[in-house]
């Protein structure tokens, strides 16, 4: 057991050494200092609270940046962390760059838009802001989206100017009323067909949904505002609610579309980030902060070897004494 720990241990150190490794060499042709944030499913990495003092524990490295480049794998988490850390990092560099090879959802979208450039790979996809709240009581386990009251808000209006078009019309063919006749015995029928359908909805609940949903897209007009983006209110309102699901996915074709800053990823940088980034995720570990320096083992070993040969050459001189 405590050898196949040991080399699981090993395994590990191995990978992450080949991480950082690969985050030098990137740094050096991207001539920018990069920040990994990469989210890991095996132990339900998210943007959390975590992030915050993760930050601060690397905050002396944040000083005189001229480029700084954020390395994102993240299925989303919490919006107001997502914020305050883009805002932290906003002001310790000149420009900010995002990294996104693969994946940044939802609050992971939201820090995408603070930076001067999104630097997306070929399968790389952000998604929308909408924001996710929980109601086990009503709801189960499973979080929702506020869009989802709204839409079947949106859905139940459409639904009863259609009825009223038809039974509006359907008088009128039949029974030779005038068109104003007819729509006002129309209107007694649509009435009486959608009332049970909105009495389903609840006006506070709804109100609750309305200020959930202001967070995102409040959030991400004040990150769009920081490069003066000119389309802000735009993009913000068509990520919180263009999209028919929170997972649906915006390449960088779509997200080029937007309005937002995106570029194609090199080929050969975007082969070096997916490789780092696999290496990762098959470690099963979460990452935070900047490259580690690489370890010093080999020179450990050497003062051992001298540790160990020094009581050998002291030993000989008593034994020839005798």
């Amino acid at each position: 057991m405590r050898k196949l720990e040991a080399r699981v241990s090993e395994e590990k150190a191995r990978l992450m050494e080949a991480f950082w490794r690969a985050i030098r060499k990137l740094e050096a042709k991207r001539k920018s200092k990069i920040f990994c944030l990469i989210h890991c499913p095996d132990d339900g990495g998210h943007i959390c609270d975590s992030m915050i003092w993760q930050t601060l524990s690397e905050r002396d490295k944040f000083q005189n940046l001229g480029t700084l480049e954020l390395l994102l794998h993240t299925p989303g988490g919490s919006a107001d962390i997502a914020y305050q850390v883009v805002r932290f990092l906003r002001r310790h560099c000149k420009t900010l760059n995002i990294i996104v090879p693969l994946l940044a959802k939802s609050a992971g979208t939201l820090m995408c838009l603070g930076a001067d450039a999104i630097y997306m790979g070929e399968l790389g996809e952000l998604g929308p802001i909408d924001v996710q709240i929980s109601d086990p009581i009503e709801k189960g386990s499973k979080s929702i989206s506020p869009l989802d009251e709204f839409k079947s808000a949106e859905f139940l209006r459409d639904y009863a100017v259609e009825i009223l078009d038809i039974f509006t019309l359907l008088i009128v063919r039949r029974s030779g009323m005038s068109l104003k006749e007819s729509l006002h015995e129309s209107l007694h029928f649509t009435t009486e067909i959608m009332r049970p359908l909105y009495e389903q909805l609840d006006p506070l609940e709804i109100g609750e949904y309305k200020r959930a949903l202001a967070i995102g897209e409040e959030y991400g007009d004040r990150l769009l505002a920081m490069t003066k983006n000119p389309h802000r209110k735009l993009i913000s309102q068509a990520l919180l609610s263009k999209y028919p699901s929170h997972g649906f996915v915006i390449d960088r074709v779509e997200a080029r579309t937007l309005g937002l800053p995106v570029h194609a990823l090199d080929s050969a940088q975007e082969t070096m980030f997916l490789s780092a980034l696999t290496s990762i995720l098959r470690m099963g570990e979460s990452v935070y902060g900047f490259g580690k320096m690489p370890t010093s083992k080999p020179a450990a070993r050497l003062v051992r070897k001298k540790q160990v040969a020094a009581p050998k050459t002291a030993a000989t001189p008593i034994a020839a004494a005798g």
